[in-house]
C-alpha cells in the first residue's frame, strides 16, 4: 500500500515537466485518462504506457512511477482473474482466446489508468495544485480538503507499515491463519493508526483556527500561474494528440487479434 500511494507524493526536481504549467500537466494526464478509458486495444495500451513511461524518466521519477505500477499488482491481478472467471463461464469455456485476451486488455488497461495521474502528483507541488484548482473556480474549502487528503496518504502509509513492522517485532504472524484470523490481528494495527490519524486531524485542526482559515472568501497566492510559450506549445500538442486519438476511435477500424 506504502508503494502504490509514493505516486501521490511530490518529488521535487527541475526537468521540463516539472517546469509545465500545473493546468497544462492536469490537462495532459486528464488526456492519458480518457484515451485509456475509450481504447481496449492493448497496442494502443502499449503506446499510452510508454507515453508515460517516458515522461516519467525525462521527470526523474520513474523509479517512482515503476513502484506505483508495483504497488498495484495485487489489483491488477484480481482484476484480471475477475474478468477471466466471468467471460470464462459466460462464454467459451477456460481455453477461450478471447476471453484470455479480453482479460488481460482490462488489466493492462488498468495500469495505465492507475499511472495516468501519478505523473501530475510526482511532478507537481500540492501549492501548485491548490492554485489550479482555484484558477477553475473550485472552492478553497474543497481543495484545501483534497490537498490535505493528498499530502497525508502517503504519510500514513508509511505509518501503516511502520506499526505493522512493530507488531511484527513483538511476534504478531500476520501472513499465518484463516481469513477471519488474519482480520483479527489486524485490530492492533488499525486501533493506532486511527489514533494518529485522530491525532494530526485535531493538530491540523488547531493550526488551522490559529491562522484564521477562511476568515476571507477571497484567497491570494504567494506565486501565480502564468503561461509561457512553452506551456502553449505543450497544450496545443496534447489536444493535437487527443483530437488525433478521438478521431482514430470513432472513423478508424483498429485490428483486433
Amino acid at each position: 500500500m506504502a508503494t502504490l500511494l509514493q505516486g501521490l507524493q511530490f518529488y521535487p526536481g527541475r526537468s521540463v515537466v516539472h517546469r509545465l504549467d500545473p493546468r497544462v500537466k492536469l490537462t495532459l494526464s486528464t488526456v492519458l485518462l480518457i484515451t485509456t478509458l475509450l481504447y481496449l486495444e492493448v497496442t494502443v495500451i502499449t503506446i499510452i504506457i510508454f507515453v508515460e513511461a517516458f515522461l516519467a524518466a525525462v521527470s526523474g521519477t520513474i523509479r517512482r512511477w515503476v513502484k506505483t505500477i508495483y504497488g498495484a499488482a495485487p489489483l491488477i491481478i484480481m482484476v484480471f482473474l475477475m474478468n477471466y472467471l466471468v467471460r470464462a463461464f459466460s462464454y467459451g469455456g477456460f481455453y477461450d482466446p478471447s476471453a484470455f485476451y479480453e482479460s488481460f486488455a482490462a488489466s493492462y488497461r488498468l495500469i495505465a489508468f492507475l499511472a495516468s495521474f501519478s505523473i501530475f502528483f510526482l511532478t507537481t507541488t500540492p501549492e501548485e495544485l491548490g492554485m489550479t484548482l482555484t484558477k477553475l473556480r473550485i472552492s478553497y474549502m474543497y481543495s484545501f480538503a483534497f490537498i490535505s487528503a493528498i499530502r497525508f496518504t502517503p504519510i500514513l502509509a508509511e505509518e501503516l507499515q511502520t506499526i505493522m513492522d512493530a507488531q511484527r517485532s513483538r511476534g504478531l504472524e500476520l501472513d499465518k491463519g484463516g481469513p477471519l484470523s488474519r482480520v483479527k490481528k489486524y485490530i492492533p494495527i488499525l486501533v493506532p493508526l486511527i489514533v494518529n490519524v485522530l491525532r494530526r486531524s485535531y493538530e491540523l485542526a488547531e493550526a488551522m483556527e490559529v491562522k484564521c482559515f477562511g476568515a476571507s472568501k477571497k484567497r491570494t497566492f504567494l506565486k501565480e500561474l502564468k503561461m509561457k510559450p512553452m506551456d502553449f506549445a505543450a497544450l496545443a500538442i496534447i489536444l493535437l494528440c487527443f483530437g488525433a486519438a478521438v478521431y482514430i476511435r470513432l472513423f478508424c477500424r483498429l485490428p483486433v487479434p
